[in-house]
């Protein structure tokens, strides 16, 4: 299979980070956009006509294993799994955390367990962590983040911190199991010839960015903190453009070496915070 009959996916393709990916991955091929709303990815079509991509869409809640068998069938069709960049996501102000870690952790299992067969030489997948996965709290559940897609995964979670369980918490365990999953599942990806991994994003500006922001004395203190600064942009350290330009180097045959592991893009935020606090690293 040549590379230039595969499909490069851009799940939450519709959102401001998942656009920019697309808008940068345009000269791959054929694009194919997966996200909830079929209202975003209108739009996002539309924004995407001028670079001259090859643009596909499949509406895909990946919650619902359905939608993502529905999902890997298209790839089929299109020719196998060039790259896939996973952003599909929501942050802690727009659900419980039950539906935090239904989507955030579940559902990039779930994807990643259907577009693994569809995987061959040269492929990439990139997962969308965050530093909040860098955050030491809850520890003692980590064992569980590791079988995510176990029957009663979310209960067995819930029930393990009890009054301690609420949407920020199951964010950062979220980010964080997906780090460990790109870690623990580089062998299968790579007895395909494949590449895993993940990056950690620091505060970006966003739509969700923005939400997170209003009236967020914690997302304030980082975007502080973030020793990279930006005189004269908006109060957000990082752009959609920063992510996307990394994701379009680790997709990259300049990348080939690099799987299994994660990549923070946050400015310096999580080790200066670190040092700050006293902690080794």
């Amino acid at each position: 299979m040549s590379e230039n009959t595969r499909v490069t996916v851009v799940t939450g393709g519709g959102g401001g980070m998942g656009l920019a990916v697309a808008a940068e991955l345009a000269h791959t091929g054929v694009v194919l956009l997966a996200d909830v709303s079929e209202d975003l990815l209108e739009e996002a079509t539309g924004s995407l006509a001028d670079t001259g991509a090859d643009v596909r869409t499949q509406r895909c809640d990946v919650t619902d294993p359905d939608d993502v068998d529905a999902l890997a069938r298209k790839v089929a069709e299109l020719g196998g799994l060039g790259s896939l960049v996973h952003m599909a996501g929501i942050s802690p102000k727009m659900a419980d955390g039950r539906r935090v870690l239904e989507v955030d952790l579940v559902g990039t299992l779930r994807v990643l367990e259907a577009l693994l067969p569809h995987a061959s030489e040269g492929t990439a997948a990139v997962c969308i962590g965050s530093v909040a996965g860098y955050a030491d709290l809850a520890s003692e559940v980590d064992p569980l983040l590791d079988d995510a897609l176990a029957p009663g995964f979310v209960a067995a979670v819930e029930a393990k911190l009890g009054e301690g369980f609420d949407a920020m918490t199951a964010y950062v365990l979220a980010k964080r199991g997906v780090m460990r999953a790109c870690e623990r599942l580089s062998g299968p990806w790579g007895a395909r010839g494949a590449r895993i991994l993940s990056i950690a994003p620091g505060i970006i500006d966003t739509p969700m960015g923005r939400l997170e922001l209003d009236g967020d004395d914690l997302v304030a203190a980082m975007i502080d903190a973030t020793p990279v600064k930006r005189p004269g942009h908006s109060p957000f350290p990082g752009r959609p453009a920063d992510i996307a330009a990394l994701v379009a180097f680790l997709c990259s045959d300049a990348a080939a070496f690099i799987s299994g592991c994660d990549i923070r893009i946050d400015g310096g935020l999580v080790g200066s915070m670190a040092r700050q606090m006293g902690i080794p690293g």
